[in-house]
């Protein structure tokens, strides 16, 4: 996705600060763009109008039946990534809900072909990205539901494995899987992976009572709640309840917050996410770019968003005190506090001063670009093999660049060595959105 986290740290995030450019909600604010590109060449929707007569796009449930689950995918002037999407989810049983925010509907040939679609519903809402998420909400009918952004991929395997977890312990709302990032190279003839978000490693919040699982959600923050599978009616009040406030990053805690009250969370070790890095972050409006930059500790202390931080307390609070069957004031109190113990416990994450301007610091990007550069005019083998060698040494000394995995062929042992499941599915899943990237980015090129 580029844009809901245009570039989500892909390691621990207690202990490396957050990309400023991008928290949950820019990125979900998920491939939104005011920049508007939606001629999308015919035979790019030949592609995507093919899968969809035929049921035969990049997705199959291998792994088990997926007719349980709904996936959302909100998005804004992108279109072509819609057909991407399309494509993928077309052979799936599972629902596909798009809430499109853009200027212009989809062609007339997608909107026919989609109609047909029995698990497919596109709907047309030129409206906030909150608004969205509500009508959203509206369309959900099966028993677990899942946001995605429009660049990005869940695999069938890692969301039937969150399924059945939720099915086996009714305690849960939540279950999220393992996260790789990919990206294309080799002018989009490969795609490389890495490991995302390893803080979800084993990440679980099960605490007896609603506030200690605010609390604990909280303190320890990891994001594991924004793309968790969750219960419908868990989704439908906290993704689906969002509001629009000052803080892109609010939305998201919010979210967040409403799950913990609402019951416990946990993870499984199967990938589940495959998040985009192949774009750019989007541009924004002036307004959304300032509502992107303010992150919630920021938002929270400052006094000129007071009646925001109201109607965010009396908004969670009215959710979710009827969902547990709680006094409302009290429900408030909880939220207030839980608040105040993430701007505690998370501040100095987002406290990151003013960039050096010495000619050593406009020094060493410069280089690192121009060594990037370099690495990328080897022959392909050769670039893939360095990597490699240097994602190896590198997970052996426990440094942030073990995270990268390489390509689908490598990953059979390093998912072994990193303790995630291995499984013939998965594997098979990743090598099935190889080909698609490949095929979607060439019919692009050819537009």
């Amino acid at each position: 996705m580029s844009p809901l986290w245009p570039e989500c740290p892909s390691f621990n995030l207690r202990l490396i600060r957050p990309d400023l450019e991008s928290h949950i909600t820019n990125r979900l604010t998920l491939g939104e763009t005011d920049c508007y590109e939606c001629n999308v060449g015919v035979t790019l929707e030949s592609w995507c109008v093919d899968a969809l007569v035929n049921h035969a796009g990049g997705s199959t449930d291998c792994s088990g039946d997926l007719s349980n689950l709904t996936i959302v995918v909100p998005s804004r002037n992108r279109h072509d990534y819609l057909l991407r999407q399309l494509r993928y989810w077309s052979s799936s049983s599972a629902h596909l809900v798009i809430v499109d925010g853009s200027k212009s509907p989809l062609s007339d040939q997608i909107r026919s072909a989609v109609e047909t679609h029995p698990s497919i519903t596109y709907r047309h809402e030129a409206s906030s990205f909150a608004e969205r998420l509500s009508v959203a909400g509206t369309l959900i009918k099966t028993p677990y539901a899942v946001m995605l952004g429009d660049d990005e991929f869940h695999l069938p395997s890692g969301l039937r494995a969150a399924v059945g977890v939720l099915e086996e312990n009714r305690d849960l709302v939540g279950c999220m899987g393992q996260v790789l990032s990919f990206s294309p190279v080799d002018s989009y003839r490969r795609v490389v992976l890495a490991r995302a978000y390893r803080s979800l490693s084993g990440y679980t919040v099960q605490c007896t009572s609603p506030p200690d699982r605010l609390f604990e959600g909280m303190a320890d923050y990891a994001m594991a709640t924004c793309y968790a599978v969750l219960r419908s009616p868990v989704w439908k009040c906290s993704w689906g309840s969002i509001g629009d406030w000052g803080s892109g990053h609010a939305a998201e805690i919010q979210q967040a917050m409403a799950v913990f009250l609402l019951g416990d969370l946990s993870t499984t070790n199967c990938v589940q996410w495959l998040r985009s890095i192949e774009n750019p972050n989007a541009p924004f409006s002036p307004a959304e770019e300032k509502r992107g930059k303010i992150w919630f500790p920021e938002w929270w202390e400052d006094q000129r968003y007071e009646p925001e931080h109201v109607a965010f307390v009396s908004r969670l609070a009215g959710i979710v005190a009827d969902e547990l069957g709680v006094d409302h004031d009290e429900c408030a109190s909880w939220t207030m506090i839980g608040a105040e113990v993430f701007v505690k416990d998370n501040r100095w994450l987002y406290e990151v001063g003013e960039p050096s301007q010495g000619l050593l610091a406009r020094l060493i990007p410069a280089a690192a670009e121009t060594l990037r550069v370099l690495a990328r005019r080897f022959p392909d083998p050769l670039f893939l093999g360095v990597k490699r060698w240097r994602g190896y040494v590198q997970r052996l000394l426990r440094h942030r660049g073990g995270d990268y995995y390489g390509t689908v062929e490598d990953l059979p042992q390093i998912f072994n060595e990193e303790g995630l499941a291995v499984t013939p599915e998965a594997i098979a899943e990743i090598a099935s959105i190889e080909v698609l990237v490949r095929e979607f980015h060439e019919l692009r090129r050819q537009k």
